[in-house]
This record gives C-alpha cells, sequence and structure tokens, in this order.
C-alpha cells in the first residue's frame, strides 16, 4: 500500500520525469531510513511529511502539511524591476517548513499507528530561510515579456526551461524538491553559473559575462579552500566553476540587495587578497593613502547603472570602479611603455583598459556617462563632478591636513585638466585629442621618446600603488592605495621647505630630468631655490593644472609647514603673486616668499 500510494503521488506531482526522482536518498526524506541530519525515529513512511492520498489541504498536490501563517519581509533592492509580493503558491508549501516557524512534524494526517516525534522539531541552519525574505532570491512575482522589457538583462521567460507557477516565478522555478543528483534540490547545476545565466542575462556596450574574468578565471587556492565555511560542497574550486556564487548568494545574504554574500569589499577579498587572484589588492587598503572601501557603509553604494555620479554621496567602493560582472585582466594602464598591438586589449593613454570597463563616470564636459571609454571618465566620477568646487580639498586628505590653498581656488579635477574650462591655461595632458598646450619642455628626460607636445598620459601614472608597475614593481595596479600621500606612484613631497633630496621628487622625475633641473635648462633658477633655499616644486607648480599662468605654475597661497602656517603673497602693486611670460624660457615674478621679496625678479636663459 505504501509503495502505491507512493507511486500515485509521484505521478501527481513529477509526472514527466518521476522515474529518475529519487526523494528517498535526499534530506526531504524525513522518515527513519532518511540521510539527512533531520529524520524521525518512529515514522517509516516518506512522502507523508508532505502528502496525503486522503482529506489533503487544497493548497497543493495532496498536501499534508501545516501552512505558515507568518507575514513575510520580501525581498527589495533599487535595481529590482519585479514587485514580488507575499509568498503564493508552492513557494508557500516550501515555506512550511523553511521558514522555521512550523515543526517538521506538523502534519494533517499521521498514518495509523505512528508516533510523531517531529512535533517540536524545526528546521535550523542554512535551510532555516526564516520570515525576513529580504535576503534571499525574490519570489511569488510575474516573470513575464512585460518584466524582461523593463530589465534588458533577463531571459525570455519562454527560453528558460525552467516551470513558473501561473506565471510567476516561485521556489520551485529553481528547485525540485524530489531531486537527488543536483544538491540542493536544483533543477540545474550551478557549475559555471549556468542556473543563474539561464534567467539573467550580464552584458553591455563594452563588456559582456562571458568573457569576464569571474566567468573564465581558472584560479584556485592552491588547494585550499578560498571561500571558507562560504562554499558548500556542491560549489567549484575554481572561480569560473564557482562563477555567480563567488560573489552572490541565492539565500542568506549578508548584504540583502542584489544578495551579496558579505560586507561588499569582504566580499571581494575573498579572492583579491592573494590568495586566488594574482594580487593582494586587501593589503593596499591598510597603506598610508587609499580610496577608503572599508568606512563606506553598503547603504552609500548602489548598482553601477543606478547611482548617478551628478547626486549620488560621496563614497568609495571596489564596484564604484570595476564592474564584477565585465572586469577582465589588461595590460597596466602606464603611459611610455611599449604596448602589444595585437593585443586587443593594449592601453594608450587614454582608453580604459579591460578591469575597468563597463563602469559609469563623467566625460570631459560634465555628462554622465554610462559606460567610460577612457580612465579619466572614471576619476571623473568623484573628482570631476559638475559645481562641486571644493573637490580636491575635500577628497585628499593630504591637502585638507596640509591647509593647501591655491592661488586660482579651484580644487575640481576635471576644471584644472580640460583645455575646454574657461580660463585653464596649462595642465598635465590626459583627455583625448587634447594634449599639452606647452611646447616649452625642456626638462624631460632624454629616454622618453614620446612625443613631447602631443602625447597624452594616464591619471594612474601618478596616482597608483608604490608597489605597482607604474612604480616599476609588481604588485596591484591601480590607485587601491600606496604608502606616499595622495595614493602617488612614487614619493613626492608635500612639505613646502625640505631640504633637497632626489627622493623627494621621484615621481617628478619619473618623467623629468633631474639634472635639466637643477641645470635650470628652462631658464629659471630652480637649483637655486630647491637646493639654496630649500623650496619645494609644490609651492610653484600645482600638478593638475593652473587657471593662473603657463608650465603649471599656480602659487601656493598657504601650506602647514609643521605649526607654522606659510604664505606667499604680492608684493609692490600686485595684490597677488604674479609671473609674467617675457618669452621663450624668460619670466618675472612679483611676489613675497621663502623670506624675500622679489619686486621684480627676472629670469632668462
Amino acid at each position: 500500500m505504501r509503495r502505491l500510494v507512493l507511486l500515485i503521488v509521484l505521478l501527481l506531482y513529477a509526472a514527466p520525469a518521476w522515474a529518475v526522482k529519487d526523494v528517498v536518498n535526499t534530506p526531504h526524506n524525513l522518515s527513519t531510513s532518511g540521510p539527512g541530519p533531520f529524520k524521525s525515529l518512529n515514522i517509516d513512511q516518506v512522502c507523508v511529511f508532505c502528502h496525503t492520498p486522503h482529506n489533503a489541504q487544497p493548497q497543493g498536490p495532496l498536501w499534508n502539511r501545516q501552512l505558515s501563517g507568518q507575514t513575510y519581509i520580501e525581498y527589495g533592492s533599487s535595481t529590482l524591476q519585479a514587485f514580488p509580493g507575499q509568498p503564493t503558491g508552492q513557494s508557500r508549501l516550501c515555506l512550511s517548513c523553511h521558514d522555521g516557524t512550523v515543526a517538521l512534524g506538523a502534519l494533517g494526517n499521521l498514518p495509523s499507528g505512528m508516533v510523531n516525534d517531529l512535533q517540536s522539531t524545526f528546521l535550523a541552519g542554512r535551510s532555516n530561510l526564516g520570515t525576513d525574505l529580504s535576503d534571499d532570491h525574490p519570489i511569488s512575482f510575474p516573470y513575464d515579456t512585460a518584466l524582461q522589457a523593463a530589465d534588458q538583462e533577463l531571459a525570455n521567460p519562454a527560453s528558460t526551461g525552467l516551470p513558473l507557477e501561473n506565471a510567476e516565478l516561485q521556489c520551485t522555478t529553481c528547485h525540485d524538491a524530489h531531486e537527488k543528483d543536483i544538491v540542493p534540490f536544483l533543477r540545474r547545476t550551478t557549475a559555471n553559473g549556468e542556473l543563474c545565466t539561464t534567467c539573467h542575462v550580464r552584458g553591455g556596450a563594452t563588456w559582456d559575462w562571458a568573457s569576464s574574468a569571474h566567468a573564465t578565471s581558472a584560479a584556485t587556492a592552491g588547494g585550499a579552500n578560498p571561500w571558507s565555511e562560504r562554499k558548500p560542497a556542491w560549489r567549484g574550486n575554481t572561480v569560473a566553476q564557482n562563477s555567480c556564487f563567488n560573489c552572490h548568494t541565492p539565500h542568506n545574504a549578508a548584504t540583502p540587495p542584489r544578495l551579496i554574500k558579505d560586507q561588499e569589499e569582504n566580499t571581494c577579498y575573498l579572492c583579491h587578497d592573494g590568495t586566488v587572484a594574482a594580487t593582494d589588492i586587501q593589503g593596499e587598503s591598510i597603506k598610508i593613502s587609499r580610496h577608503p572601501v572599508e568606512i563606506t557603509p553598503n547603504s552609500r553604494h548602489d548598482a553601477t547603472l543606478v547611482e548617478n555620479p551628478l547626486s549620488m554621496p560621496l563614497h568609495a567602493e571596489c564596484a564604484d570602479c570595476h564592474n564584477p560582472h565585465g572586469a577582465k585582466s589588461g595590460p597596466p594602464m602606464v603611459s611610455f611603455k611599449p604596448s602589444n598591438p595585437s593585443d586587443p586589449d593594449h592601453t594608450t593613454p587614454p582608453l580604459a583598459n579591460a578591469s575597468i570597463r563597463g563602469v559609469s563616470g563623467i566625460d570631459a564636459n560634465g555628462a554622465v556617462k554610462a559606460e567610460i571609454d577612457f580612465q579619466y571618465e572614471l576619476c571623473f566620477k568623484c573628482h570631476g563632478v559638475p559645481g562641486d568646487s571644493a573637490c580636491d580639498n575635500q577628497r585628499c586628505e593630504t591637502a585638507r591636513a596640509l591647509n593647501m590653498t591655491r592661488q586660482d581656488g579651484v580644487y575640481n579635477i576635471r576644471e584644472k585638466v580640460i583645455s575646454g574650462t574657461p580660463g585653464l591655461i596649462s595642465y598635465h595632458p590626459i583627455e583625448i585629442n587634447d594634449p599639452s598646450n606647452n611646447n616649452e619642455v625642456p626638462s624631460l628626460r632624454p629616454d622618453i621618446t614620446l612625443n613631447r607636445t602631443s602625447s597624452l598620459i594616464y591619471c594612474t601614472d601618478c596616482h597608483n600603488g608604490e608597489s605597482s608597475v607604474a612604480a616599476g614593481g609588481t604588485g596591484p595596479d591601480g590607485p587601491h592605495g600606496s604608502n606616499f600621500g595622495a595614493i602617488l606612484a612614487k614619493e613626492y613631497t608635500f612639505d613646502p621647505k625640505i631640504s633637497y633630496s632626489s627622493q623627494n621628487y621621484e615621481l617628478c622625475y619619473s618623467c623629468h630630468d633631474e639634472s635639466a633641473i637643477l641645470n635650470d635648462a628652462s631658464g629659471f633658477p630652480h637649483r637655486l631655490h630647491l637646493v639654496n633655499e630649500d623650496e619645494s616644486c609644490i609651492g610653484c607648480h600645482d600638478p593638475h593644472g593652473s587657471q593662473k599662468f603657463p608650465h603649471l605654475l599656480n602659487f601656493l597661497l598657504t601650506a602647514q609647514d609643521g605649526s607654522q602656517l606659510r604664505t606667499i603673497t604680492g608684493t609692490g602693486g600686485f595684490a597677488e603673486p604674479t609671473w609674467q611670460d617675457d618669452g621663450r624660457y624668460q619670466g618675472t615674478c612679483y611676489m613675497s616668499c621663502h623670506g624675500e621679496s622679489h619686486n621684480p625678479e627676472t629670469y632668462n636663459d
């Protein structure tokens, strides 16, 4: 008789493929023969914990369980186009065990002569979803062509081959309660993201999931388990095999919106701490100067295509610079290094490489771009927001700590380096089709063979880790962190008065020739100021650009020198420091600085 009941139930519940199901050998077998951690010591019937042939509840196929009367907290996020409601249909049946409020022995019909010893036993651990479903994949919403039209990254529901219930996605869309081989009760394997990518189709104009590092990398942790307790037995051992589950989990997510495993940067550090990924990004986060991802609450960060750089709260998170669904390895973004033209990902300033493609930014005109083409557009996302006149001082701890104020009063980096900015006179050239306007560059190193008046550079030529390729090392590329201020690749003193040492200007000397500087090749007495007067480059030159004078001259009006606030002022008839161009390699200064009054001071070659 028991075998007959089992046969009938299987036919009703999964008729097309009942013969290949094996609920007996799954944790859903709560009888005495069950292999799972929860099972009866008395009841030997397998199907009775869900089904009964007589007097069944009307909600499901011969349903034998008490349903939960709970009100659930539903999943939600700013990127969700669907509208999940309270659980309906077969999801309610699943939750009659999996919300942890109904005992496993809460049956409608108990087999005659059996002792119900599970009346006070509830699911625990991973299988207990609780009544807060905000950290679980959304359920009980229509998955139809209207939703697909609203969310272009969803597949047509008719093409997925996964079952819907009355056109709604339910727990049973992904799970089959009788499935033994694809644990945990899945209709398709999660290996290489197969189950997830059945519905989720990720891609953009400059990126796609299928070719991304997280979808293709064969990296492992050398035999260790890189995902700790977050890696159940059914997951893969390589990044590609683990795929979506490297970062996401469909149930009990630590960061509910978008079902992220952990706080955002900690999720990235599961691999990017040097154990799986080739370089240690987490190690950069503890350096003196860094993008402070660790202090940014998750609530301030939203998905890449939702955040509006013009209005979002100031913050820094990994996904602000990297699209985890499209990023892949690419050559370092460093100028003056040979690139391979046959490599489709080779970089020439200011092109963005593959590691930052697919993220939003702000272009040279201050307009938002959904996907950047050039590196500087990513930097402008925070450091070039239109109308943000205090950008540099507010966002550069070094400048703020040293009380630095520049003569032109412009601290928005985009307005300091884009030639279309009214009043801008000189700048380090980073914008496409916008080379330097300065034809007086006698100090460039002789081994730099670029066109000295038409070539471009990257922001990361200067702003990078001190162990990065830009600094001549082998560490991670990019402005993650540095032991030099302002996330600089090499040492550059912010001290306005300091005894001369070439080490203090190592960053400048990456491109500029020290001997040319000290031999006054430009006509200006650099040696006198740097060596004799202990003045530093930063006192006269603004490395980003100047709206006052050529040659990056933008005098530092105030700067903290220990306990003393140093100043540079105008002199004579000049209310502010003034430099006058007298021709090639010639000029006149009107100012009071380093204890002397230049009223005027003229130099020439």
